[in-house]
């Protein structure tokens, strides 16, 4: 059977799996270090220690046995993907960093920290792990110095539970120059974000719990995707001709005039969007809002209480006259 059937049925374990096939014969020994993809995602080791956390220091050590163990016998030049899923906070950050070292030294196009699962933490960011400045900045204590030509190959970015400074977000969108995706995920650095530029190449742009976030000025660059889910922040988009798709949950404040009026300057472009909207009747009644009559697709989330009224959403034709599909997903708090 040719390596290349061989390698495309190795794709398809976990990396651990993959790993031990080297153990079957000469001719399989390295054949694993042809995939392209190293996905350490420790799905039944999270769901162990969801359900009994006394196993989370033996399943760190195992974990970080394991990547180490094959990010030193890895010896394909360049790697397509990589993803790294687990519990890990700053106290691992030189471990962290010699994954990064390598995930950067392969070229990699698609990179991955998952650090946090849990969804209920994401305001305990004192502790998460801190991307790496590129520079020597005086107020950054935690640099470590990427190629320029490697970080050339990343595409996709994912950070979740991990600190990013504006600064390094800002080296990231310098220094990677194909960079199409960036997701940031309970980081608890960011305040102001800028992003704009006629070079950048950034199509998606997603900020999700980041608990800090004031501002975010999008301008002047190819974006086609935007998501914000946070509290509500100060909003500005301009310049953005092929933004298509905009997700937004502003805490209580997801869906009312001001909303609006941060997305109206894309109006002409837009053509799906989604809310999540906590408690309809704290808003005030949508008015003086301009049409969006390029807008085919709406998705609504609303988070409600049994008495909640509806019906004040019903006046969201007259702002969508070509909408297509509209879709209400409904919440019940008890």
């Amino acid at each position: 059977m040719p390596d290349d059937i061989l390698i495309m049925v190795l794709s398809l374990l976990s990396v651990k799996e993959a790993v031990l096939t080297s153990i079957l014969s000469t001719r399989w020994r390295f054949l694993w270090c042809n995939l392209k993809t190293l996905n350490f995602d420790a799905r039944q080791a999270l769901d162990n220690i969801d359900n009994d956390f006394r196993f989370y220091l033996s399943e760190r050590y195992k974990y970080t046995k394991q990547v180490n163990g094959v990010i030193r016998s890895y010896n394909h030049p360049t790697l397509h993907h990589f993803r790294i899923r687990f519990y890990l906070t700053c106290e691992y950050t030189s471990v962290i960093d010699e994954w990064l070292k390598f995930a950067v030294k392969k070229k990699v196009e698609s990179l991955e920290l998952d650090l946090e699962t849990n969804q209920k933490n994401y305001l305990h960011n004192t502790f998460n792990y801190s991307f790496p400045s590129r520079l020597s900045d005086k107020s950054t204590s935690h640099i470590l110095i990427f190629p320029s030509a490697n970080l050339e190959s990343l595409k996709k970015l994912y950070l979740n539970s991990v600190n990013v400074r504006e600064s390094v977000l800002g080296e990231l969108l310098t220094k990677s120059a194909h960079l199409e995706s960036i997701s940031i995920h309970g980081s608890g650095y960011l305040t102001h974000i800028h992003v704009g530029g006629r070079d950048l190449k950034l199509k998606h742009f997603e900020i999700v719990e980041c608990p800090h976030v004031v501002s975010v000025y999008l301008s002047d660059f190819g974006i086609e995707s935007f998501t914000y889910v946070g509290q509500p922040i100060d909003l500005h988009l301009s310049g953005l001709p092929n933004l298509k798709n905009v997700v937004m949950s502003q805490g209580v404040a997801g869906l009312s005039n001001i909303v609006f009026r941060q997305i109206s300057s894309c109006a002409s472009t837009l053509q799906t969007l989604s809310f999540k909207i906590y408690h309809p009747m704290k808003f005030a009644k949508l008015h003086s809002i301009c049409q969006l009559p390029n807008i085919r697709k709406l998705t609504l989330t609303i988070v409600v209480r049994r008495d909640n009224c509806l019906l004040d959403f019903a006046s969201l034709v007259n702002v969508f006259p070509n909408i297509q599909t509209f879709t209400i997903e409904v919440r019940c708090l008890l």
